[in-house]
């Protein structure tokens, strides 16, 4: 059967390049919410760590978003960071998360800041530390500092989803459920595999409503 076009939405970093008029445009924000409530109906607090930025949303139960906060100026606690740690240790991204599950010695990284994280990693190993437990106390920083963004927007709730491609790192996850546990207590925590696909799935979701429940059309492109 062939596909035909009903409705377009645009969202992401390049929207506003997009020759959509505003009604087909949904912020991140919007759609990243709506989408974590596709894949995991129960959502109601949503955390998405991605290349560029780090989200904290909190949803109402049909998925539209009651409050955010994000951190889009600076690298620190995003793939961004992690791409960075992995050029200075001579490493793949992928293999971050396995060499950090095998640290078995806490330490504690003073700094998630790009700028400073290579000196401090190189100090950290002059000073005769092993690069998993190094791995693990980054790791243990990042979410750390998501916590931060995740308390500025209003807590974790029951569902809690993880979104994103740092969703993917064990390590991440791993540090993610133990902080949880500790501040919120025993919470649902959603991880789907397809999760870096959340923002594009409420998009779409938005575009199906407008179709199906107020019955719009595709519009003359300008």
């Amino acid at each position: 059967m062939e596909m035909q076009e009903t409705y377009t939405v645009g969202t992401g970093y390049g929207r506003a390049r997009l020759p959509f008029s505003k009604e087909h445009i949904r912020s991140e924000i919007l759609c990243h919410g709506l989408g974590a409530h596709v894949m995991y109906p129960g959502t109601a607090t949503v955390l998405d760590i991605g290349g560029q930025d780090t989200k904290a949303i909190q949803v109402d139960p049909a998925g539209i978003v009651e409050s955010f906060q994000m951190n889009d100026r600076c690298a620190a606690g995003c793939g961004r960071y992690l791409g960075y740690i992995a050029d200075e240790m001579n490493m793949g991204l992928h293999e971050l998360g396995p060499l950090a599950l095998q640290s078995t010695k806490t330490i504690r990284i003073n700094s998630t800041c790009t700028v400073f994280a290579g000196a401090e990693l190189r100090d950290r190993l002059a000073l005769g530390d092993k690069r998993e437990d190094i791995m693990a106390g980054l790791h243990r920083a990042i979410i750390l500092r998501a916590m931060s963004i995740l308390a500025r927007s209003g807590g974790i709730r029951n569902e809690f989803t993880f979104t994103g491609g740092v969703a993917k790192n064990e390590a991440a996850v791993k540090a993610l459920m133990e902080l949880v546990e500790e501040n919120y207590g025993k919470l649902t925590l959603n991880i789907n595999p397809d999760s870096i696909y959340t923002g594009a799935l409420g998009g779409a979701t938005f575009a199906y409503r407008a179709v199906v429940e107020e019955g719009k059309t595709a519009e003359a492109r300008t």
